[in-house]
This record gives structure tokens, sequence and C-alpha cells, in this order.
């Protein structure tokens, strides 16, 4: 038997793409876009809770539900 090879559909800034691993990290997610690297990722998030900033070397797990949305943009520095 042969292992399944199960692909991760996730989008990225409303772009599909197809994914072996089913850990990503920020910067993979990033480098699927050409994301510049002072940018942000974040995971879009359901309902009333803030979508959640991924780090550059932190690990989404794809097979849990609700993780194929992510979204990059320029990361927001408020001084105060």
């Amino acid at each position: 038997m042969t292992k399944n090879e199960e692909k991760f559909k996730i989008l990225v800034d409303q772009k599909p793409f197809e994914v072996e691993e089913q850990f990503i990290t920020g910067l993979q997610i990033k480098t699927l876009v050409a994301a510049p690297a002072n940018y942000g990722v974040w995971l879009k998030v359901n309902g009333p809770n803030p979508d959640k900033e991924i780090a550059d070397n932190e690990q989404v797990d794809l097979q849990q539900p609700g993780r194929e949305h992510f979204f990059t943009g320029a990361k927001t520095t408020t001084e105060g």
C-alpha cells in the first residue's frame, strides 16, 4: 500500500495553493506569494475573534479545521 498523498488546499491573499506538508510556517506562506520580508501573515478567523498573526517560525497545522485562509500585509506599529 502506498502512503496517502494528501494535499492541503489553502488560500493566501485570495490565491489558491496546494501544500503537501501538514505543517506550514509563516515564512513559507509569505514565500508562496512573494510577500516582502517585513510583511506579516495572518490566519483568517471566522466569528468575533481577531485574526491570528502567524510568526515567521510558527507552524500552522493545516489538518485542523478552519486553517485554510491566510493573508499578508504590512505590519503596523502604533507609537504609544
